[in-house]
């Protein structure tokens, strides 16, 4: 484990005047754990347990296999993968920890939360500090996000295609996501959703075929090394009518009127509002509300759903080095659903934005 991860550690149990900190990571939400290690496990678990009398880090597994794994390669910590729940109540009680910061508390087993109990512990909430620090990327980061916008991309010519080719939903993801694996991606999620006026939202593929005049939207999002990032996009089999056209182009102003707010110490919600004014005023203010869409971005990183949320209500402050995924996706009455996003990274006086796909509606 690196360093700075370690100090990161010791500064959150000590703001929390805790005893340790315990991370608890189950396997569909290995976000934390994979911070703060930079390493993967396929058990049921990870925990990452600091104690700050010693001074020591443990990292405990659900599966002896990850251990033999990833015990090489992390450095500067005790691992453990046998009777996982004796090992976390004996540490405690050989420390003498009365209080112990826990993240991840509402996915512990029954099992874990009996452990930390018999060592006598108190617990104090410790979630949303890791989320906070993760939202800040180191410069190795921002390189496995600038790989999986690549990925994206570059497979956006592989959906392309398969619209073009007459291929259901299923089958287009199937091709996608053949081209982002073989090219170097661990993962990817998609969402796409095939149709005219009548689409209201994204969905998990289905049988759905695209016929003339139809449009076609995804979000495509590869992950790298843990790290997930997406474009977001939409083309029309055959050509675009004008109220098409005219949906897209209020897409793109919004979009621009976001990124034009981006930089350091900007409120991400003067983002989202600046994207929303430019619907209300082309009358469609109704269409930025919770009935017909959720977010007008998010954060990227080791969630696919990474903080901070673009959204109104959202108060927080921009930062370098943060990477966010602008895209005005909503309802249109003029054309049905429409996607349109772009991740950027936040740097020291505006963004960069990191996917070089055409910002423009595509005719396949």
């Amino acid at each position: 484990m690196k360093v700075q991860k370690i100090e990161l550690l010791r500064t959150i149990t000590s703001e929390l005047e805790a005893d340790g900190f315990l991370v608890y990571s189950p396997q569909w939400h290995k976000e934390n754990y994979r911070f703060l290690t930079e390493q993967n496990f396929i058990g049921p678990f990870g925990i990452v347990l600091y104690l700050a009398k010693t001074d020591k880090t443990y990292v405990i597994y659900g599966s002896e296999w990850d251990q033999c794994k990833n015990e090489p390669l992390l450095k500067g910590v005790t691992v453990y993968s046998a009777d996982p729940y004796g090992t976390v109540t004996r540490l405690l009680k050989e420390v003498g920890v009365k209080n112990m910061a826990i993240s991840g508390k509402r996915y512990m087993p029954l099992n874990l939360a009996q452990a930390v109990e018999a060592a006598g512990v108190s617990c104090i909430p410790g979630e949303g500090k890791l989320e906070t620090a993760r939202m800040q990327k180191t410069e190795e980061e921002i390189g496995y996000l600038r790989q999986a916008v690549s990925l994206a991309d570059q497979a956006w010519i592989v959906f392309m295609k398969g619209v073009a080719d007459g291929l259901n939903e299923y089958q287009i993801v199937a091709e996608v996501e053949h081209y982002i694996k073989r090219h170097g991606a661990e993962d990817s999620f998609m969402l796409l959703a095939t149709g005219g006026e009548d689409v209201y939202g994204m969905t998990p593929p289905m049988m759905r075929v695209a016929q003339p005049g139809q449009m076609v939207r995804t979000e495509i999002t590869p992950q790298v090394n843990g790290w997930w990032a997406q474009i977001c996009r939409t083309c029309v089999k055959g050509k675009a009518n004008d109220n098409q056209k005219k949906a897209f182009d209020i897409f793109l102003e919004a979009e621009q009127a976001g990124f034009d707010m981006i930089r350091p110490g900007v409120n991400i919600s003067d983002v989202a509002k600046a994207e929303n004014d430019v619907f209300r005023k082309y009358g469609y203010g109704e269409y930025c509300t919770e009935k017909y869409t959720r977010v007008r971005g998010h954060g990227h990183g080791l969630d696919l759903d990474e903080m901070p949320l673009v959204l109104e209500s959202t108060d927080l402050v921009l930062k370098e080095n943060m990477v966010v995924v602008i895209h005005p996706n909503t309802f249109s009455p003029l054309c049905g659903y429409m996607v349109f996003g772009d991740p950027v990274l936040i740097t020291k006086d505006g963004y960069e934005l990191l996917s070089v796909t055409e910002r423009k509606l595509f005719e396949v």
